[in-house]
Formats: C-alpha cells, sequence, structure tokens
C-alpha cells in the first residue's frame, strides 16, 4: 500500500509542474538527479523516482516533457501493481489503486487535460461485484453479502447470480441483503421463492453465548480469588464465528497483559460446558471482537443497515447479565448520535443492562440486530449504550481480515461550521500537513461528498485505506479550492500520542476547545490570552471567554482516567475579571478526528 501512494504522489506532483516551461534544468546537478530517477523506475524502485521528481520540482530542475515520459512510465507500472493485484485475489489493493485512480481524474488528470491511460482499470462497483462473487464461490456467504453491500449498481448482477446471492441471504438470516436482492429480482420481474424465516426474540438466544475468560487467580487484600471476566456474545456466521466486545477479551490480545487467560464461550442450556474460542480481529476503538469457535451454531444473527434509529424505537436486549444466561430485557432507543466513541457515534438505550450484558445483541422486533450493547454509567441506572449496526457493518469485513482493525485517517481534528468541517488542528508529519490543509480551512466536500457532521467525515474516510488519496473541497478566506488529501493509518489514541511530542498549549483547541496566544514564558508556567472559544466546548461550558488572561500553573493526564487536567489562574471577563483558580479536564480520546 504504501508504495502505491508513493506512485500516486507522482502523479500529484506532476500536475502541479503542468506549466513548467521547456528548456534545460534551471539548476546544475550534471545530470546526476535524473540519472539517479532513470537508475531508480528501471529497477522498479517508484518510491525512490517520486522523491527524487520532487527534490528537483521546486528549481525546475525537469523539463516538461521529461516529467511526462517519466509520469508515463510510472503509470505503466500503476497498472502492473493493479492487474497483478487481481490476479492475486488481493481485490482491496486493486479497489484502492481504482479509488485512487478516480480522485485523480477527478482533480488532477482533468486539470491538466489527460486521461493517465488507465482506461483497462475497472469501475470500484466491477471489483467489488468479482470479490463478492469470489467469496460466494468460497462459502464464505457472510463477508460475500458484506462486500455486495458496497456494490451501489446491482443491475450489474445476472439474474442467475442474483438469485445465489438471495439463497445465502436466506441461509444466514441477513435481512437488509434480502430485502435489496428481492427488490432488484422483483424490478426484472422474476419469481421469487426464496423466504426469510426470522425467528421471534426467545429463539435468538439459541444464537447467543455466554462469553467466559478465565484468567486465573487475583490477590485481593492478601487472599487470592478467582478471575474472571464475564460477556455475552452471538453468532454471525453460520461457519461459528461470533461477536463480542473487545473490552471483554482484551486479555487474549493486549500486549500489555502479562497474566494466565483462557477464552471458552458457554451454549445455552448447557452452563457446564466450556467451549475453547480464539480471537480472530479486533477493534479497539469500537470496542468489538471477532472470535471462532469449531461447532454449527444453531441461530445466526445479522445487522440492520439503518444508520439512525428513532427515539422511542422497541429493542431488546440478549445476553448474559452477571452470568445469568438466556437474558432477556426490553426498552426503548433513548437517542441516537451519541458522542461516546473515536470514531462514529453511538445509540443511548433505555433498556436494563448489567454487567455480563457486554457484548450481547440488541435487537429490532424484527429480529435484525440493531447494534452491540458496550457500557453503561454506573452512577447513571438505565443510562446505557450500544454500537450502532450501522458501523459495525462498516468494520465487520476487516474483522475477518485482520488480527488488529486499523482505521484511516487525514490527520486533522476539526470542528462543525456553518457550511463544513473548520480544521482546528493539522497533525505534524500527518498525512495532511505535505497537502498544504491549514488550521481555519473549512472542509465542504470529502470524495465529492458533501460533508457537515463529523460522523459524516469519519464514515467516508472509514471506506478508505491507508495510502489512498480523496479530493477535498476547502473554503479558505471566502474562496473555495480543491487539492488532494492523503489518507494515512490512524493511531488509537491520536491525543495520547501527541502529547508525548506536542506542547500542551497547542493541544488546547483538540482538548478543551480554544485557541490561545502566549504572552509570557516563565519557569513557574506560561501566561496567555484566550484569542477564541468554540460554541459549546469545555472552555466555553466553563465560561471563558476570548481576550481572558491565564497562567498556566499545572497539566497533568491521568492514565487511569485517560484524561488530561490543566491547573489555570485566570481573570475571567465575565466575572469583572477577578482572579480565579480553574480546573480544566477532558478525556484525551477525544472524536473529533478525520
Amino acid at each position: 500500500m504504501k508504495r502505491v501512494a508513493l506512485i500516486l504522489g507522482a502523479a500529484v506532483l506532476f500536475a502541479s509542474c503542468a506549466g513548467i516551461p521547456d528548456g534545460e534544468p534551471g539548476f546544475s546537478f550534471d545530470g546526476r538527479l535524473e540519472s539517479r530517477i532513470e537508475g531508480a523506475i528501471e529497477a522498479g524502485d517508484n518510491s525512490t523516482a517520486v522523491v527524487l521528481i520532487a527534490a528537483g520540482l521546486p528549481d525546475g530542475a525537469f523539463t516538461e516533457q521529461r516529467i511526462r515520459e517519466w509520469m508515463r512510465r510510472i503509470s505503466d507500472s500503476l497498472i502492473v501493481d493493479y492487474e497483478g493485484a487481481l490476479a492475486a485475489g488481493d481485490f482491496q489493493t486493486a479497489l484502492s489503486i481504482a479509488n485512487n485512480i478516480t480522485e485523480l481524474q477527478r482533480d488532477v488528470w482533468s486539470r491538466i487535460g489527460a486521461t493517465g491511460g488507465f482506461d483497462a482499470v475497472a469501475g470500484v462497483d466491477d471489483i467489488r461485484l468479482q470479490w463478492a462473487e469470489r467469496l460466494l464461490d468460497s462459502h464464505e456467504a457472510v463477508r460475500a453479502l458484506l462486500v455486495l453491500s458496497r456494490v451501489e449498481e446491482l443491475s450489474l448482477i445476472s439474474s442467475e447470480l442474483l438469485y445465489s446471492f438471495l439463497q445465502s441471504s436466506v441461509a444466514t438470516n441477513n435481512a437488509a441483503a434480502y430485502e435489496r436482492l428481492r427488490n432488484e429480482l422483483t424490478v426484472r420481474q422474476l419469481e421469487i421463492n426464496d423466504q426469510l424465516d426470522l425467528k421471534t426474540a426467545s429463539r435468538m438466544l439459541e444464537g447467543t453465548v455466554t462469553v467466559w475468560v478465565n484468567r486465573g487467580i487475583r490477590i485481593a487484600n492478601g487472599v487470592g480469588v478467582p478471575d474472571r471476566v464475564i460477556g455475552s456474545g452471538f453468532f454471525i456466521d453460520p461457519r461459528g464465528y461470533l461477536i463480542t466486545n473487545y473490552h471483554v477479551i482484551s486479555s487474549e490480545v493486549d500486549p500489555a497483559y502479562e497474566g494466565y487467560s483462557r477464552l471458552y464461550i458457554k451454549l445455552p442450556g448447557k452452563p457446564d460446558e466450556r467451549i475453547p474460542a480464539r480471537v480472530i480481529g479486533y477493534d479497539q476503538i469500537l470496542d468489538l471482537a471477532l472470535l471462532k469457535v469449531e461447532i454449527d451454531p444453531p441461530y445466526v444473527f445479522s445487522f440492520s443497515n439503518t444508520r439512525e434509529l428513532e427515539p422511542g424505537e422497541r429493542v431488546f436486549a440478549l445476553g448474559s447479565p452477571g452470568g445469568l444466561e438466556s437474558t432477556i430485557t426490553s426498552g426503548i432507543i433513548s437517542a441516537s448520535g451519541r458522542r461516546f466513541l473515536q470514531i462514529g457515534d453511538a445509540m443511548q438505550v433505555d433498556v436494563p443492562i448489567n454487567p455480563g450484558n457486554s457484548g450481547g445483541p440488541l435487537v429490532h422486533s424484527d429480529g435484525q440486530v440493531a447494534g452491540v450493547v458496550f457500557a453503561g454509567i454506573e452512577q447513571f441506572e438505565g443510562v446505557n449504550f450500544a454500537v450502532p449496526a450501522y458501523w459495525i457493518r462498516s468494520v465487520l469485513l476487516e474483522l475477518y481480515e485482520a488480527d488488529s482493525v486499523t482505521h484511516s485517517w487525514l490527520g486533522l481534528a476539526v470542528r462543525k461550521a456553518d457550511d463544513g468541517l473548520a480544521v482546528v488542528f493539522v497533525v505534524p508529519d500527518g498525512p495532511s500537513e505535505a497537502a498544504g490543509f491549514q488550521v481555519g480551512d473549512v472542509i465542504q466536500e470529502l470524495g465529492g461528498v458533501p460533508v457537515r457532521e463529523l460522523a459524516d467525515a469519519q464514515d467516508i474516510i472509514l471506506h478508505r485505506g491507508s495510502g489512498e488519496f480523496i479530493t477535498v473541497a476547502v473554503r479558505r478566506d471566502d474562496v473555495v479550492s480543491y487539492r488532494l488529501g492523503g489518507i494515512g493509518e490512524r493511531p488509537y489514541s491520536p491525543v495520547e500520542d501527541l502529547l508525548k511530542n506536542q506542547s500542551i498549549d497547542s493541544l488546547f483547541p483538540i482538548l478543551f476547545g480554544m485557541t490561545v496566544d502566549e504572552i509570557r514564558s516563565a519557569p513557574w508556567g506560561a501566561d496567555y490570552i484566550i484569542s477564541d472559544v468554540f460554541p459549546g466546548s469545555i472552555a466555553d461550558e466553563s465560561s471563558l471567554s476570548v481576550a481572558d488572561p491565564f497562567a498556566l500553573r499545572n497539566w497533568r493526564v491521568d492514565d487511569e482516567l485517560r484524561a488530561a487536567f490543566i491547573e489555570i489562574i485566570i481573570k475571567k471577563r465575565k466575572a469583572g475579571f477577578l482572579e480565579s483558580g480553574v480546573q480544566l479536564g477532558a478525556y484525551i480520546e477525544i472524536d473529533s478526528f478525520i
């Protein structure tokens, strides 16, 4: 993927030099730089070739004719990589290349009046369809239907293949896929004999399990006691795959955990039988894990494709609260769109949930999974949360394919503005710094799609891979322009990483929602004046205002709470500039990054 990114980076560089005049290079390297680029291209080392081209561009080192020749050869290499990926069945890499080509044709190639010679590269729908068909032939129906859900045009699919996918949707209880395929067959006026048979909530308990982690013995008050973690899970694949929460099984995969850990599941009605399980993949940010056991599950669940549920909708939670297996509780959706996760959003539910429910399914009355229970707030009875099915579907393919799911990002922290998302921080050495993004830019489109909400932007980026590009519409100084943003791999906790090498005041916009100017630096702490306060931020809710002066006296990070705190002496304008001490705190797992 890194090699692909560097290859495509050459196209971006090429676009910036479309107006380079023909003639001799403007500086003297006695041909050595060109010779090195030639050698790198001939050796297939396109990464080095791109770096060397970039080094010479600012000084007009190369003629336009020379650059076009190099770009032609690099483009040929890109096509070879694409064809090789398809031949090897590496559809994800082929999709990444096709996505990048789409973005480059939308922006770079169109501006220089060229096509790049990529006519042989299929569209993303065609690639996904090939991928889904390959998975179906390999008897991986759940994954095949997941890939198919990302194919926008079902008209590309033959009727015979549509029937095959429909039968797979019935076999896996995939109601979302079934409805979509049935609608397409109805449009074609074809007969439909296969019918979906979703079970009642009580029958669904057959596919719900107790997840049981034996962590040996722990010492409490000088006495050894059994250390057990109990959660819930549910089958999603007839081959024995099931979903639970990451925090339930974290001791199985967390490198920082050094103790004993053994993972099992218990089936309904068989409390004394422990079945060994193993972790296939996990997503620490969305608190999800995919497990595998060697049994044929009696029932499998499927996920709803609804983005948001309406408050008041009735739902059921299935699981093992306190280890009491086969428990059903019911309630309603209290709210959707809660900013409780670093990526996406969460549902707040008014359903009785207790320790042991974690990882269990939250289902609609029609049997589709609306979400996965993951947390409650102990201090407030009935305030519980679940990861919505929409976001689970977005990463489920990766859970099958990777030990640890990684996410993509642009390396920008943003806040909501009137007409888009305003950039408040550009991550140093991140994928967007070199692309020229600045604090104050307002992102209005990503990949041609308008964005007004953080979750919408994260959703778009989530479906792109590290090493890809994306066209970004940016408003700066009331002028809208387009640039290509690079996509990189998102760290688990961006703020935690930044705190290791950035000054705390540079992170004020992310943590507390304010920008400051330093007035004076002193050994006992710096003095600042507030230059901006973001509406609804911690600074705003703490009654801080523009032009308030303050002195930073201390700051710390609480690793257990995963929060950062600052202690300031401030003269608030709203309080008549009377001096007072204030402590501000913010969780370091901030959800403002894209």
